[in-house]
């Protein structure tokens, strides 16, 4: 049986600030854990797919975040984050390199007081290596 899947923590910092990371192998690296990652208070479950295409004999990879949050997104450029799965986890989306993660918020402004009045942010990754778990 398949452990559960679904994203239940999403962490960010920006890229700069990222402690001793080092790839492990193809799928796999180690960060400090000194590294000062900001919680993001999100609706559970956030939503994260992993993609793979050749484009002019290169091997794409590319990972897309979407969540929903109340948090103020404040600076948006050369963000990573940290996304942790329900059975423990943890994604990198981004390195302290370039391509940087390329994040979008929709802020809501629904017409009825029931509906989804949470922003959504969009967070897409793209790079030649494989996107990472972290050890």
């Amino acid at each position: 049986m398949n452990s559960p899947r679904n994203i239940v923590a999403i962490d960010r910092l920006q890229a700069g600030e990222i402690i001793r990371l080092r790839r492990l192998s193809a799928s796999c690296v180690a960060v400090s854990s000194d590294t000062p990652w900001e919680s993001i208070p999100i609706k559970v479950p956030a939503k994260l797919t992993f993609s793979e295409k050749i484009e002019d004999g290169v091997r794409l990879y590319t990972a897309q975040l979407v969540f929903r949050t109340c948090d103020d997104p404040g600076n948006r450029s050369r963000m990573v984050y940290r996304c942790r799965t329900a059975n423990g986890r943890y994604y990198l989306i981004g390195t302290n390199d370039r391509p940087f993660p390329v994040t979008t918020v929709t802020t809501n402004h629904p017409d009825n007081m029931s509906d989804n009045q949470l922003d959504e942010v969009a967070v897409s990754y793209t790079s030649a290596s494989r996107i990472p778990y972290i050890q």
